[in-house]
Parts: structure tokens; C-alpha cells; sequence
């Protein structure tokens, strides 16, 4: 049976799975194939199980949905490294979920940030655009405006586009998690979303300072909690594991951060070098 993975290039949780199955052992391209959903709801109805997102994992027969299961999963085919170390599964999950709230904050800074769109994106979009993707009318009117108008309007589409998705989460999840994505969706304040961000890191720098080494819990290799994080910080401070199309939308936000800084730098140079999405 098949071996493949199915992402969005840029999602941080597809990034999570990507470098949890090289943690494992397992290359892109070489032990399994990388695909990419398609955007439209309807279309990956057709292709994914509910609750039609990524990461879906196909192994072996059998179909794994999302970053923490597909993680799971992995601990029960392989056993060493653990991605859930037994000794300290329930501090590991903990973190986990700690890195997984960071999910908001980072799309808002990346997103809604006019000048984090355009490190994170705007090169990227702007060749879509102007090749077509978007379709003959955008592709039309992106030659015939000058570039820095049609990149306000490529970013004022994808910014309108990321605060009703928090809009319609914040009304779907309720509690804490959809109170901040309410929250967020009304806050234009770039410095008040970046501080908030740069308050939640901190807490998991000092957790890292304390480590025996730099990954969570003293592990020896990166655990599902540091896996997490990697993802959120793959799109603040690299490139989302797509040199030349993407960029890091927040470089600063972990100055002064130096358990933080060390487990990116480890992460980063070692998931780069095995798992670019170039080819996708």
C-alpha cells in the first residue's frame, strides 16, 4: 500500500508532520510521497476524512488525520525516538497543546500584519497572481496596476479572508480558544499581537532553559511538544520548508529568547536540509 502525506504548503501542523516523520526516519519523496489538498472545501471532501483538513497521513493501508494523531501513530510503528517519551508523556502532551495555542497568534502575525504577509508571502502570491492561479481577470489587472497596489490588494484579500476564519472559529470553538480568536479578529494592533506572542514564547523558553538539553523534557531528540513549536516558528522565522517562495514573516519575535533560539536553530538547519517542499 501507499506511503503518502497530504499537506498545504505553509501550514504549520503539515510542517509539524513532515519533520515528526523525519524524526522517525522517513524522507519525503524517498520513503513516501508528499501531496497537496486541494483548497476548496468541497474538493477535499472527496479526498480527506472529516474534518477535511491537513495533515492526513495514508500508511500501509491505513488513514491518519491530523499532527498529534499522526504523531501517535508514529510511536506505535516506530519505536525509538519517542515522539511521546512514556517517562514524560504527560508533560510532553501539555506542552503540546501550550505550542498548538500559539496556532492564532501566529496566523494573525503572518497574516493580518501587513509587513509579515509580505515576508511570509507576498512574493509567493504575487507570482500566482501574475501567472494565472487566481485566474485571467486577477492576472489582467495585476500587469495593468502598479505593484504596490495590487500587493495592498492581495494582502487586503488574504487579511479579510483570515479575520472571518477567526470570526467563524471563535463562534465554533467557544471557551478560552474561541474567546482569543474573537479577540484577535477585532485587534489591529500589530506591537499588542506581537507582545502577546513574544509572552506565550517566553514561558516555553524558560521550560527549555530548564532542559538538560535543548528539546523538551531533556530529550534527546525533538518530542511532539518541540514539534509543534517547530512548526509555529518555521513560519515566523524560516521559510515554512519553502526556500525562494516563502520567507520568515516575524524574524524578531524570539530576541532575547536563547533556549528558544538554540531549539530552532537545532531544528530548522536539520528539517531544512532533509524535507524542502520545492518540488511539491
Amino acid at each position: 500500500a501507499a506511503r503518502e502525506l497530504v499537506i498545504w504548503r505553509g501550514s504549520q501542523f503539515s510542517s509539524k508532520a513532515i519533520a515528526a516523520l523525519r524524526v522517525k526516519g522517513f524522507l519525503p519523496s524517498k520513503d513516501y510521497k508528499l501531496s497537496s489538498a486541494p483548497m476548496g472545501l468541497e474538493e477535499r471532501k472527496k479526498l480527506l476524512p472529516a474534518p477535511y483538513t491537513v495533515p492526513v497521513l495514508r500508511w500501509d493501508g491505513e488513514v491518519v488525520a491530523g499532527s498529534d494523531e499522526i504523531c501517535a501513530f508514529l510511536d506505535e510503528r516506530v519505536a525509538e525516538p519517542l515522539l511521546f517519551p512514556a517517562e514524560h508523556e504527560g508533560e510532553i502532551r501539555r506542552l503540546e497543546r501550550a505550542a498548538s495555542d500559539l496556532y492564532w497568534v501566529n496566523g494573525w502575525l503572518s497574516t493580518v500584519d501587513a509587513a509579515g504577509f509580505e515576508r511570509w508571502s507576498g512574493a509567493r502570491v504575487r507570482k500566482y497572481v501574475s501567472g494565472g492561479g487566481a485566474g485571467v481577470g486577477p492576472r489582467l489587472l495585476f500587469k495593468a496596476l502598479p505593484g504596490s497596489v495590487t500587493s495592498r490588494m492581495i494582502h487586503g484579500v488574504a487579511k479579510k479572508s483570515y479575520l472571518a476564519t477567526l470570526r467563524r472559529r471563535g463562534a465554533e470553538l467557544g471557551g478560552e480558544t474561541g474567546a482569543a480568536c474573537l479577540r484577535l479578529a477585532a485587534e489591529r494592533d500589530t506591537a499588542l499581537v506581537m507582545e502577546e506572542a513574544r509572552a506565550m514564547l517566553r514561558v516555553f523558553d524558560r521550560e527549555l532553559q530548564a532542559s538538560a538539553t535543548e528539546f523538551f523534557c531533556g530529550a534527546s531528540e525533538p518530542t511532539a511538544a518541540d514539534l509543534t513549536l517547530y512548526g509555529m516558528l518555521e513560519r515566523w522565522l524560516g521559510n515554512s520548508l519553502c526556500p525562494g517562495l516563502n520567507g520568515p514573516a516575524q524574524p524578531s519575535v524570539i530576541d532575547g529568547m536563547p533556549g528558544l533560539s538554540l531549539a530552532w536553530k537545532r531544528m530548522h538547519e536539520r528539517f531544512q536540509r532533509d524535507c524542502t517542499l520545492s518540488e511539491l
